[in-house]
């Protein structure tokens, strides 16, 4: 469907293998047979096409406002005076009036505001200032709509004085407030000495922090997990791929900061500000400024505060992601097996061979994705075929499908395409401003439109496309890529020019000639020797050829400064504050569709309002059209541009990464940031996207990986091939480490019904689990998945070992070796060395879990109807407790759930179980790590009824207890009553 037009934009392209156990493939003759210098205009298999050249508008030549010294600093206005309070139930309003002359820092200032302060809930405090004066066609510059994005509202029954939060201000010299928790007055949230600024296309408020204060959250960012005091925050979509500390695909204005207080217990709170506008946030020493280009203050405070008046991150994390954005969607079972994918797969025999590779390694293989559905590559009747191959043997399909839609060229008769033409007929485009026509910009296609998600018909459009297609190509799920949405060229450059279509990007692809990637990671040479001798020498052979080769135009780079803003006027192309965007010049245009495309609504709502959004709402698009496709089944989407609250409807991945270690290691920041948004289905391109891996980084990467919720390996043309049966030492680490991943995967499902009812998180810092231990509130070196299991990966090349911490020994907390289930030796804050050979990834388990096991399967659908075990890993007082939770894993509305729970203590295992949900394996075998010695007798009673023990396999070892042969006590399903084992020790 939306994806047919890409084929004549990509080719088939060379790839070799790298590493151990590889053939070394002639590079030289890879890139260039006769090593000749042709012009690239030679090549037919790309150059047939016109080349789509970039426009761009007349922009100012200058810095970015943010380093701009001679910039006017916003905080010398006058700000604002409040008057006219009035007290209601849940909080006061009152009339905010600028109290001195306007002040024209970035925009045109707003006099009269309007000022809400509402006590929401017992846990949380809105603070809302906006416009007086709102016109109706304004409304959208100001107000962003709660059938946009969820707006929290008061709870019908908190008042002040039932709040865990108090809101006092003063009027001296301008308006300044201060939220602070009212059971012992700590200062959470001050703009006391700042005043605040309100323009038409400029706002700004300023708040005190404590020193080296610890804050976490702003995603999406590829940064440390801690976001440090000179950190600068932008939030503007952009497709710029591995984007290190600057903005990227997402936008959540969010943060948790946690406070440590010299051996007392450490506190936290939230702060999220409920804004879709072009953003900043400055972390600075001691205060954090925050700027948008528009809308109004919706501030949401969160006092973290448990029922015992203590507060903690992730109590935070779940008030935010309950109370304020919405809890994230149950996913389907299935989609938490692996998955493989690539940009570039040639065909159908191609995918059948990569399905084959995987299944003669014996690597469960879940999922297969990422295709051009050419009509000769990819026949209906040959995919039809194929992913029904793939669906009898339980795995399951989902392609990707770009966000921009391609618009055919009118003097070709045979480049019709349906889906534009459908759409344009009802005028669900958005639209250019000059022309009132559908705006024409670049993508992977050629000139491609954007469908305006604000009108319900584009929704039905959507629905209907996607129905058209499945019924050629039975996909199980979507993949949304480009939704930021990406736009190839600046401006509605197609526009007089769809006679062209289809045109070439105006770059070169990887699969272009002479474009293969030479870029290997660190320690590459250490590893293969012989192959990156090679590899520099292929290296520089291409880089002589394209130093003499006709190459595509290079897009013109905008050079964008601040201008002054203009009375009575607002530019949305070019505002006069200019956030910091990681595109060339940092134009809001560049990269994106512009901001002053049009959308067609009553209020005529233009993209700079909307921008951020894109990528959210064609992901609840393709959510409710996959619902009509499945009624009543879970729709799977993965979505790349995501925004808060996103997680209701979609996965993410951590976008276009590269082959190296420290993409791996900011891969597990960006999973706990992302843990922290409600939105848990995330992942990694494992291996990196871009860039060439190596068996060593590959390896370790696969084992981190096992331990992500959404578990794929993604990479992209012109860079070797990397699936994970294609060296000997990944196919060994990653069967090993599946077969961890696969007996845990009722753990982790039951990790998402706790994220998708109580807003709890799925992968954890140690920060959380420890929140007193100052020595952890930066690290991510390590992480736990849910409160039992602490995952320590090798994060750098060559080397057998890895150092990691055991939190909590001090407090007598204990750590078991999940393989061994030999208990840790280990004292508070060591590093200790621990053995990590290539195919091994260190994994613990916490004293006091429960956790259901399943021994594993090729697929889920194997490993979920393989028996059940528990294994039980005693605390320093011999006593553990966890739960289990059951559905069909599939429906959207469950018939019937269960959620077993299980204590252990005094040496009796009891279960308890609510729901009536059947799971027909039994429960096979209890092992116990931490025993003492061998139980002297042991007696079984389930649902009231004793068995023999003699009937009962019990064996010790090393302090580890294993009782089998349980599986004929439970025949008809391992919990369908409660039971009681008591061992006598």
């Amino acid at each position: 469907m939306m994806i047919v037009q890409w084929a004549t934009a990509i080719a088939a392209c060379l790839s070799f293998t790298s590493g151990e156990s590889s053939q070394q493939v002639p590079l030289l003759a890879a890139i260039a047979p006769d090593l000749s210098p042709l012009p690239l205009a030679q090549d037919n298999t790309q150059r047939i096409l016109p080349t789509l050249v970039p426009q761009v508008d007349a922009a100012p030549s200058l810095t970015p406002t943010l380093f701009d010294p001679t910039a006017p600093d916003a905080q010398k206005c006058p700000g604002y005076k409040a008057s006219g309070v009035t007290e209601s139930d849940s909080g006061f309003t009152a009339a905010l009036t600028i109290a001195g002359d306007n002040c024209q820092a970035y925009g045109n200032d707003i006099a009269d505001l309007v000022l809400e302060v509402s006590y929401q809930a017992k846990e949380r405090v809105n603070v809302r200032i906006y416009p007086k004066y709102i016109v109706p066609a304004n409304q959208t510059q100001y107000l962003l709509s709660p059938q946009l994005v969820d707006q929290p509202e008061w709870d019908g029954k908190t008042t002040k004085s039932s709040s865990d939060l108090e809101l006092t201000w003063i009027n001296d010299p301008s308006f300044q407030f201060k939220i602070t928790r009212s059971s012992d007055g700590e200062e959470l949230f001050s703009t006391y000495g700042h005043v605040i600024v309100y323009e038409d296309q400029f706002l700004e408020l300023v708040t005190n922090m404590i020193d080296e204060y610890k804050v976490y959250g702003l995603a999406e960012n590829a940064h440390d997990f801690l976001l440090g005091n000179d950190y600068n925050q932008t939030y503007w979509a952009v497709d710029a791929g591995n984007s290190i500390d600057y903005n990227s695909y997402g936008t959540y204005p969010w943060y948790q900061e946690t406070r440590y207080r010299n051996g007392k217990p450490s506190t936290a709170h939230g702060v999220y500000a409920r804004n879709a506008h072009g953003q900043e946030w400055l972390l600075r020493k001691n205060t954090i400024t925050y700027r948008t280009l528009g809308g109004s203050f919706d501030f949401y405070f969160l006092s973290g505060q448990n029922n015992d008046g203590s507060s903690s991150a992730v109590t935070t994390i779940a008030q935010y992601v309950s109370g304020c954005i919405g809890l994230p969607a149950m996913h389907q079972y299935w989609t938490f097996g692996f998955h493989q994918c690539r940009w570039g797969y040639q065909n159908i025999s191609v995918m059948q061979s990569i399905v084959k590779g995987y299944k003669d390694a014996n690597i469960p293989l879940e999922l297969y994705r990422d295709f051009t559905n050419d009509k000769v590559t990819f026949p209906v009747e040959g995919m039809r075929e194929f992913i029904g191959s793939l669906h009898a043997n339980g795995q399951h399909y989902v392609p990707i499908v770009d966000s921009n839609v391609y618009a055919p060229n009118p003097d070709n008769a045979s480049d019709a395409y349906e889906p534009w033409t459908r759409a344009n007929e009802q005028g669900l485009f958005i639209r250019d401003p000059t022309t009132g026509e559908p705006y024409l910009g670049g993508n992977w296609p050629g000139f491609s439109s954007w469908g305006d998600w604000l009108l319900p018909a584009t929704h039905v459009w959507w629905a209907e496309e996607l129905a058209k297609w499945h019924n050629d190509t039975p996909f199980d799920g979507i993949w949304i890529d480009l939704s930021e949405a990406s736009n190839f060229c600046d401006g509605s450059c197609g526009n007089g020019r769809l006679n062209e279509n289809p045109v070439h990007p105006p770059f070169l692809l990887p699969n272009d000639p002479l474009q293969m990637n030479f870029n290997y990671p660190l320690g590459f040479n250490i590893s293969n020797a012989t192959e990156a001798a090679a590899v520099s020498s292929a290296s520089a052979v291409q880089a002589s050829i394209l130093s003499h080769t006709t190459q595509l135009p290079v897009p013109t780079t905008i050079t964008l400064g601040r201008i002054e803003p203009t009375p009575g006027v607002r530019n949305v192309s070019f505002p006069p504050y200019v956030i910091n965007n990681v595109q060339n010049g940092h134009a809001l245009g560049k990269g994106a569709i512009s901001p002053d495309a049009t959308h067609n609504d009553q209020y005529n709502t233009t993209e700079y309002e909307l921008h951020n959004l894109f990528g959210y709402s064609i992901s609840n698009a393709t959510y409710h059209a996959i619902l009509q496709i499945f009624p009543g089944v879970r729709p799977f989407t993965v979505g790349r541009s995501t925004f808060a609250g996103s997680g209701k409807t979609t996965g993410h991945w951590g976008g276009d990464n590269t082959s190296t270690w420290g993409s791996m290691f900011l891969s597990i920041s960006q999973a706990l940031t992302f843990m922290m948004n409600g939105a848990p289905m995330f992942g990694a391109d494992t291996c990196g996207f871009s860039g060439n891996t190596d068996f060593d980084l590959c390896s370790r990467w696969m084992e981190l990986s096992a331990f992500f919720p959404f578990y794929r390996n993604h990479n992209i043309k012109a860079s070797i091939d990397q699936e994970a049966f294609r060296w000997s030492s990944v196919a060994e680490a990653s069967r090993r480490v599946m077969q961890v991943r696969y007996s845990m995967l009722t753990y982790m499902y039951t990790l998402f019904y706790y994220a998708a009812t109580e807003g709890q998180t799925v992968m954890r810092a140690l920060s959380w689990e420890f929140p007193n231990d100052p020595s952890l509130a930066g690290t991510y070196s390590q992480f736990m998945l849910g409160p039992s299991i602490l995952v320590t990966p090798v994060l750098v090349p060559n080397v057998d070992y890895v150092k990691g911490v055991f939190p909590g020994v001090g407090e007598g907390t204990k750590w078991y070796d999940w393989y061994t289930l030999q208990p840790v030796s280990a004292k508070p804050q060591e590093n200790v060395t621990l053995s990590a050979p290539l195919e091994h990834i260190n994994v613990h388990v916490r004293g006091g879990s429960i956790i259901a096991l399943q021994t594993p399967g090729y697929t889920t659908d194997e490993t979920r109807a393989s028996p059940y075990s528990l294994l039980i890993a005693l605390d320093s007082n011999e006593a553990a407790s966890g739960s289990l939770y059951l559905d069909d894993g599939v429906s959207l509305v469950q018939n019937a759930t269960k959620l077993v729970k299980f204590e252990y203590s005094n040496s009796i295992l009891k279960t308890s179980i609510q729901g009536s949900y059947h799971a027909a394996p039994p429960l096979s075998k209890v092992t116990i790590a931490g025993a003492s010695c061998l139980p002297k007798s042991l007696s079984l009673t389930i649902s009231g009824q004793p068995f023999e023990a003699a009937e009962i396999d019990v064996v010790y070892s090393g302090g580890v207890v294993t009782i089998t042969g349980l599986e004929k006590f439970t025949p008809n399903g391992a919990w369908e009553g409660e039971a009681e084992m008591k061992l006598k020790f």
